[in-house]
């Protein structure tokens, strides 16, 4: 059976508890544990920074809940495990929007059959790479790109188009990701941000991602839908796009 190394971040205030399921997770040769975080601010920047595919979460925590990942992912393209000590009927709720749980104390049974579920979903997604959606942008078009102005809270900046490879909805505003990894927050929301971006160039995949459509490698069609981009980042595409995703792009790329 083919067999796929999952990477994992983990996110517990508990120091002890992360220790702990670090610890039982060597058991598993697929799994490899990427970060710890100790707060779920730091776990999202673990998060961006590695991709990971399984993030176990823990969701009483003193600063911020655990539920609140979904605030700073709305469509996670990672697979959520919380891990806590609530009981049986509290957790049962949380089923809708997780992959598993685990209550602490973890045992080690639960764990393995968890894990193996899991394993099960990436290697069923991992096969419908076989019947996707590709589209091959190798390069950047000959066109320059546009300079644009984007208002901040504090003044604008400007920023070529080309630089850009996507922007995402945070609450009433934008956030801008440059070819450099840096990030910044617009005064506009992503629709307004949409409307003064070169139409040719980008594509919202979803109703919270706008995409620059050379920066994607490929579009993935299966449980979670997405397009994957050069770096390695998975971008959300809603269930309305999927059928029409790649003749929109290559109608941009005719134009």
């Amino acid at each position: 059976m083919e067999k796929l190394i999952l990477s994992a971040v983990i996110i517990d205030d508990e120091i002890a508890a992360i220790e702990v399921l670090a610890d039982l997770l060597k058991n598993f040769s697929n799994i490899k544990i990427v970060a710890t975080a100790s707060n779920l601010n730091e776990g999202v920047e673990h998060i961006k920074r590695n991709q990971p595919d399984i993030v176990f979460l823990d969701i009483n925590m003193p600063q911020r809940n655990g539920m609140e990942i979904y605030k700073e992912f709305i469509t996670p393209s990672f697979k959520v495990i919380f891990c806590t000590g609530y009981d049986q009927y509290a957790i049962n709720a949380l089923e809708n929007s997780a992959s598993g749980y685990l209550l602490k104390p973890v045992d080690i049974g639960e764990l393995k059959n968890l894990i193996q579920k899991v394993s099960d979903e990436f290697l069923e997604e991992h096969k419908q790479l076989q019947i996707e959606d590709t589209v091959n942008v190798l390069s950047m078009p000959d066109f320059a790109g546009e300079n644009i102005i984007l208002d901040m809270e504090h003044g604008f900046i400007m920023e070529n188009s080309r630089n850009i490879v996507y922007c995402y909805a945070q609450k009433s505003y934008a956030v801008v990701v440059l070819n450099t990894q840096k990030e910044f927050m617009v005064s506009k929301s992503l629709k307004e941000l949409q409307e003064i971006l070169p139409e040719n160039q980008f594509y919202r995949t979803h109703k919270s991602y706008l995409v620059n459509i050379y920066y994607i490698q490929k579009f993935i069609r299966g449980n979670d839908n997405y397009v994957l981009l050069e770096d390695g980042v998975k971008i959300p595409v809603s269930v309305r796009v999927t059928s029409v995703i790649s003749k929109d792009i290559k109608k941009k790329l005719t134009v």
